[in-house]
């Protein structure tokens, strides 16, 4: 039996092979570096091939750690490292693509499906952060929902036919519908929305739901995919249930014009533009996070470009909102009652399916607008519309109808104007592409100062461990970071001054209270802090000399000091 390719096959395992290495190639070489909520992750790797069984990220009552247990399945092969806490991240940004393929060749074509996979296969600088950083849910988010809505898609676009055979794929796709739809919300609820909008495909198949018991089998699949966040509530106190951290999430801002204008303005020219593939501009506001492009200063033409690049993606949503209302409304007005052909019914569920693609995006976006910190922190928090990547084969598809449909032939002529949209639209495609690949081009091109900062990193390490450190405390960005840089070689825990009792030392942050108790139980442990922090030098000099020690300053880097207690 020979085995025949097709192009379209051989097209996605060339650029999702491309995708991976050149993942591969940035998590080998530390890019981004990590902080201490990815060295977090990194640290219930370690734990979960110890034996442990943790469910919920640590410190927190909500987010699932499916990329801990990853981590720890490639820790058993190439030991516990950075690079091998991020080959999890590839293989849940791997099977993102696979989804996206899918769901795509379904409701437009395989040639559309191959673009937009190579449009994922780059991105720029702050989505391949958000694809390789592990700190919980941002893949698994795209993922799941990617993979829900292309098996709503598929049960939605065929029907049963009351073959065994036929009946097993179809209760088998309910199954997993529940499953990965369990491990969405378990990982992160941000999946939320689109949970919403592949039910909605359900209910193309809600005769199989209702009459045909598929109901209790997309339920079992549910409970198994959630089963971790189940048994999670079960041994919580209520106060801390998922209902209840959802319920406490909320941050009400008051609704006002000045409210609003800013939350919009932050969404429209720093969140959205950085999450949607903006090649510049990335704002943050905690540049300790050491997120590479991202950065402090916002320069005038920041606002322009972002502004420009917002407006280029909310057109397009109108554009293709407006074909989809359009289609529907040429098919199926004036409505009269009717029996669908076969035909019929899946131009209506593709248009529909489209349409809910679409609807995704406001699921994603207009909470985040209304909330806190899309005031605050608009920057480091735009990770929070990742959904909307999801959205973009719906968001491209009138350019690539416009770019492609058109056909030039000596029979039928078309007119100028027809000859400019059509070249207008693959040229915006094409320019699409290469913004992606030049923003591949430049986290590529950041690799050096990445390795610099690594090997600075492993100089603070040794100039620590030549001291005689073992314990410390220090910044929770740099606490936890060394927990798992140093293999728990140097057990760091979490403080910083209390600017709201005065000269207080407030210990924030410590995720994980065995490290607390075990820094706190060794007097002498040492205190690392910033050079710049003043009040918090004085703090701890300050209780230092109220326990009844001494204390030893010495400078371990250009930018940290070191004050060791010594019994008086």
């Amino acid at each position: 039996m020979k085995f025949k390719m097709s192009w379209q096959g051989a097209a996605l395992g060339i650029l999702v092979l491309v995708a991976i290495v050149i993942r591969a190639y940035l998590a080998y070489q530390s890019w981004p570096l990590p902080n201490s909520d990815e060295s977090t992750m990194g640290v219930m790797s370690m734990h979960i091939q110890r034996g442990a069984h943790p469910v919920i990220y640590y410190g927190q009552y909500y987010m699932g750690v499916l990329q801990a247990y990853l981590g720890a399945f490639f820790f058993t092969f190439f030991g516990s490292s950075l690079f091998a806490l991020r080959l999890g991240m590839i293989l849940l940004y791997v099977g993102f693509l696979l989804s996206i393929y899918w769901l795509v060749a379904q409701l437009y074509t395989k040639r559309f499906a191959i673009f937009i996979v190579a449009l994922f296969c780059f991105g720029s600088a702050a989505m391949l952060t958000r694809q390789l950083t592990a700190i919980g849910g941002y893949p698994e988010t795209i993922l799941f929902s990617t993979l829900s809505l292309a098996i709503g898609l598929r049960l939605a676009l065929t029907a049963p036919t009351g073959e065994l055979k036929n009946l097993f794929i179809r209760y088998g796709l309910f199954f997993f519908w529940g499953v990965s739809i369990g491990l969405g919300i378990w990982n992160d609820t941000l999946i939320l929305p689109w949970v919403a909008c592949s039910s909605l495909l359900l209910l193309f198949s809600w005769r199989e739901l209702v009459f045909k018991g598929a109901i209790l089998i997309l339920l079992v699949g549910l409970f198994l995919g959630g089963l971790p966040l189940i048994i999670d509530n079960l041994l919580v106190p209520a106060r801390n249930n998922t209902v209840a951290v959802l319920l406490g999430q909320v941050n009400p801002v008051p609704l006002t014009l000045h409210t609003l204008y800013q939350q919009a303005h932050n969404v429209f020219t720093v969140s959205l533009p950085t999450m949607i593939g903006s090649p510049t501009c990335y704002k943050s506001e905690f540049p300790f996070l050491q997120y590479w492009s991202f950065g402090t200063t916002w320069y005038s033409y920041c606002t322009v470009t972002n502004t420009i690049w917002s407006a280029c993606f909310v057109l397009l949503s109108l554009i293709a909102t407006g074909m989809v209302v359009y289609a529907l409304a040429k098919k199926f007005l004036p409505l009269r009652r009717r029996t669908l052909s076969l035909e019929d019914r899946q131009f209506l569920v593709l248009q529909c399916a489209r349409l809910v693609l679409l609807c995704g995006i406001a699921g994603t976006v207009l909470p985040y607008l209304r909330s806190g910190v899309a005031i605050d922190e608009a920057g480091v928090t735009a990770r929070y519309l990742i959904g909307v990547w999801i959205s973009f084969p719906a968001l491209l598809w009138p350019l690539w109808v416009g770019g492609t449909r058109l056909q030039w032939s000596a029979e039928q002529q078309i007119s100028l104007l027809e000859k400019i949209g059509k070249v207008g639209c693959l040229s915006l495609l094409a320019l699409f592409l290469c913004i992606l690949i030049y923003g591949t081009g430049t986290a590529l091109a950041q690799v050096p100062a990445a390795q610099q900062a690594v090997k600075d990193e492993d100089q603070f390490i040794a100039t620590l461990k030549s001291q005689g450190v073992t314990h410390l405390y220090a910044d929770y960005w740099i606490s936890y970071r060394l927990n798992f840089t140093t293999k728990e070689g140097i057990i760091g825990a979490s403080i910083r001054y209390d600017s709201q009792r005065s000269s207080k030392i407030s210990y924030v942050h410590n995720r994980y209270a065995p490290y607390f108790k075990e820094v706190v139980a060794d007097p002498s442990a040492v205190y690392v802090l910033d050079k710049t922090d003043t009040r918090l030098r004085q703090a701890v000099e300050k209780k230092i000399k109220a326990d009844h020690y001494s204390y030893k300053i010495t400078d371990i880097t250009n930018d940290y000091i070191m004050i060791r207690p010594i019994r008086s």
